[in-house]
């Protein structure tokens, strides 16, 4: 009998243990929150769109180029602003910096609002956002039809590599026949 019970008290503190120790299975669910742009590289007077996009509810706060947009977003319900990029005289790089306020998710309902300002969280996301002087497009050059980078037109390229190639081919043969030549004197020999 009393090696039943110290079985059964050995296997109720093995549990115990077991239960105690294993991980909390989505105490705190993931929490997945995203700031994209439709561009990050325009001309002056151009738009681009700004989306935050997260899966809790939450109160945005985007700032590009000194312009302050604030929104609430949720699952299903993204937040979306319109920049328009000022004219600069040369390449500018203006940071969109975006910032999502939230209420971190937890498994309890009834510790969530004893605990409401102590699981308030932040998150933060900059994207640089390239800004080009109007007119400063760069077309390809005009090659007349010339290979690139080369300096030479087509036709004396391709002259230049065939006769690379027939001096190749022959500096091949000539070496063939000097080793023939060497191995029937040695085989004479």
């Amino acid at each position: 009998m009393k090696k039943l019970v110290s079985l059964c008290g050995a296997a109720l503190v093995a549990l115990l243990a077991v239960a105690g120790l294993a991980p909390a299975a989505h105490a705190y669910p993931d929490v997945n929150i995203d700031l994209t742009v439709n561009r990050q590289v325009l001309f002056g007077g151009e738009t681009f769109t700004a989306t935050g996009t997260s899966d809790v509810t939450c109160a945005w706060h985007l700032t590009w180029n000194g312009v302050v947009r604030t929104g609430q977003g949720s699952n299903g319900s993204p937040f979306q602003t319109t920049y328009t990029a000022p004219a600069v005289t040369k390449i500018t790089k203006i940071p969109l910096h975006g910032t999502c306020t939230y209420t971190q998710p937890t498994a309890r309902k009834a510790a969530k609002a004893a605990r409401t300002a102590a699981s308030a969280a932040t998150w933060e996301r900059t994207i640089m956002i390239t800004v080009l002087p109007r007119g400063s497009a760069v077309s390809p050059p005009d090659n007349g039809g010339d290979l690139p980078n080369t300096g030479g037109p087509n036709f004396l390229i391709f002259l230049s590599g065939m006769a690379l190639l027939v001096v190749g081919a022959g500096a091949v043969v000539m070496a063939r026949r000097r080793a023939e030549n060497a191995d029937t004197v040695a085989g004479q020999a």
